[in-house]
């Protein structure tokens, strides 16, 4: 049935609009926020959300929804640099691993093994403490356990290709190496990996913004969806909102693209295809 296909594609435009939308945003965040994010009054400190300030204020009068706006820029493209490096990297080694097998496979695989043994934030507080705080230093972190997921995927689907029919074809063909995998093995698996990154786009938003939390992501005074967090927690009580707003932020863009990359795997499933064709 054609309306189930064209209920998933308008379902994924739809979600592909907020999620353009979330980007725009965060792009032209300074140019959207109504008051300096840095702007310090103590006057105006704590004040409960208003017409004028619609997110309230912090504890340095400073208002919530700009820093909002702005902690939007470094939360969510630092976890869309962070999402395209443990892809490219995991999805190389993966594919590297796959292709040439024996003992570089072996090799690659348990080194991976060895970064899945651990707890993914716990390992990522550990590298982070090592290497300092700053947003920088969050990200290699994260990278670093991050990538394995995406070299297992990528293996056994470079492992499914490389004794397909038209691969061999190819090869006899006289395609080098680099040709097979670029033009051949990467376009028949980009698929199942760029679904699994639009996914892990919310997972990796949450743990960068952990790590702020925690004191090991970004530096004050910097706007940042964790930071901003920690530092409304202890004014729970007293002014909630300073926590609230972030914490609503980080919601609203993780179901975004968590929504987005279902509806991505529904749309590629070619097993959907032929139900509602």
């Amino acid at each position: 049935m054609k309306t189930g296909k064209n209920h998933i594609k308008g379902k994924l435009i739809f979600f592909s609009a907020l999620a353009i939308l979330l980007l725009l945003v965060a792009a032209f965040a300074e140019k959207l926020c109504p008051y300096d994010p840095y702007a310090q009054d103590l006057l105006f400190a704590q004040k409960a959300p208003t017409l004028a300030h619609p997110f309230g204020t912090d504890r340095y009068g400073r208002d919530m929804l700009s820093r909002v706006l702005v902690g939007s820029t470094t939360s969510i493209y630092a976890t869309l640099l962070l999402v395209a490096i443990v892809t490219a990297v995991g999805t190389a080694v993966g594919i590297l691993g796959g292709w040439y097998g024996g003992v570089a496979d072996t090799v690659l695989m348990r080194i991976s093994d060895l970064f899945l043994a651990f707890p993914s934030l716990v390992f990522a507080l550990a590298v982070a403490g090592v290497l300092g705080g700053g947003i920088q230093n969050a990200i290699i972190a994260l990278a670093v356990i991050g990538w394995p997921k995406f070299a297992r995927l990528a293996r056994g689907l470079t492992l499914a290709q490389k004794d397909s029919e038209y691969m061999m074809v190819a090869r006899l063909s006289g395609s080098s190496v680099p040709n097979l995998l670029i033009r051949h093995v990467l376009p028949n698996i980009a698929g199942p990996i760029l679904v699994t990154a639009v996914l892990d786009i919310g997972t990796m938003m949450m743990e960068l913004a952990g790590l702020s939390f925690l004191g090991l992501g970004v530096k004050p005074p910097m706007a940042e969806w964790g930071s901003m967090i920690n530092d409304g927690r202890s004014m729970l009580q007293i002014a909630p909102w300073m926590a609230l707003a972030p914490g609503f932020a980080i919601f609203i863009t993780v179901m975004i693209f968590n929504l987005l990359g279902d509806t991505l795997r529904d749309y590629l499933d070619p097993k959907n295809h032929q139900s509602i064709s």
